[in-house]
């Protein structure tokens, strides 16, 4: 995975650079996709901070963008809806699994037994 984080108007000091990688590291590690980059765009303008994370995964491009008065609130609630992004993708292609025959069939037995009664 490779990660990218820019400073817009400010420099990043390694503590902020820390926090970011460890942050986008639990974020992904449990998910088992295949993610190939992580851009985290850092922004401040006069007294507000503007996060943007673009996450690029096999075949989805995941995007968040939050602003606040403060830095780390505002990385926090877009890793958040990243986060919040990549549980329901892998909800997703959990759910939709073939069911097995084998509890299929004895799913339509259950039901016409239950019709028969």
């Amino acid at each position: 995975m490779n990660l990218n984080l820019t400073g817009r108007q400010f420099d990043i000091t390694p503590s902020i650079r820390e926090y970011v990688e460890a942050r986008i590291v639990s974020i992904t590690e449990d998910k088992s996709l295949k993610i190939s980059s992580v851009n985290v765009v850092m922004e401040r303008e006069k007294e507000r901070y503007e996060t943007n994370i673009v996450l690029n995964c096999k075949y989805h491009v995941f995007e968040s963008t939050v602003e606040d008065f403060d830095l780390y609130k505002s990385f926090d609630a877009a890793a958040d809806k990243i986060d919040v992004q990549l549980t329901r993708l892998r909800e997703k292609i959990r759910n939709h699994q073939a069911e097995p025959i084998r509890e299929a069939e004895e799913k339509v037995e259950a039901k016409a037994a239950a019709k028969a009664e």
